[in-house]
């Protein structure tokens, strides 16, 4: 990448402090993947521009590049009790968020990306099923609220349902049966990462 090519990535004034347009920038980043549902492609693409910021940022700067080593991310093992894996991928999230924010570069940030999107697909393929669901979903890529899925979870409890298959079992809890459609689709329609289901 040119330095006339870098400016085309991470536009700037004469009279712009670049770090401090860095740091904004990453800001901006940031606050997408810590506001939108986590869909791969979609992140994944972002990502890919994140990176052309980073290097673009490093030849203005005159800084050294970083390589660009594809970190190593371990799968998350979810139970599969449906109360301890939901408990579970809420801690995890919880982290996970909480180091996107700390990030203080692109590749810190990427690396905090990654792993999210290994403990979401891992946690999405939990609820996976090829089993045809009667339920009408509203909207795929939007989040159900925690403590409504939580709430349906305890109810199911309460019906004698242990596990992600019980859901199926029994079909009596209509909210985790639109659950369990809705990260089916999003598995199935987006992919699952490096791995297929």
């Amino acid at each position: 990448m040119t330095p006339e090519e870098a400016r085309l990535f991470f536009p700037y004034t004469e009279d712009d402090d670049l770090s401090d347009l860095y740091d904004e920038r990453l800001f901006e980043h940031k606050q997408f993947f810590l506001s939108k549902t986590p869909i791969r492609k979609v992140f994944e693409s972002r990502l890919e521009k994140l990176a052309q910021m980073e290097k673009a940022y490093r030849i203005i700067a005159n800084e050294p590049l970083s390589g660009n080593n594809e970190p190593s991310v371990e799968p998350v093992d979810f139970p599969d009790n449906l109360l301890a894996a939901f408990n579970l991928w809420e801690q995890l999230k919880g982290n996970s968020k909480q180091q996107i924010m700390l990030s203080r570069t692109a590749s810190e940030l990427r690396e905090n990306v990654l792993r999210y999107l290994q403990i979401v697909d891992d946690y999405r393929i939990k609820w996976y099923t090829e089993q045809e669901i009667d339920a009408e979903i509203t909207q795929l890529s939007k989040d159900e609220d925690p403590m409504e899925v939580l709430q349906a979870i305890r109810s199911f409890e309460e019906e004698g349902g242990v596990n992600f298959q019980d859901i199926l079992k029994m079909n009596t809890n209509s909210f985790l049966l639109k659950e369990m459609k809705r990260l089916s689709l999003l598995v199935k329609n987006y992919g699952y990462g490096r791995r297929s289901v």
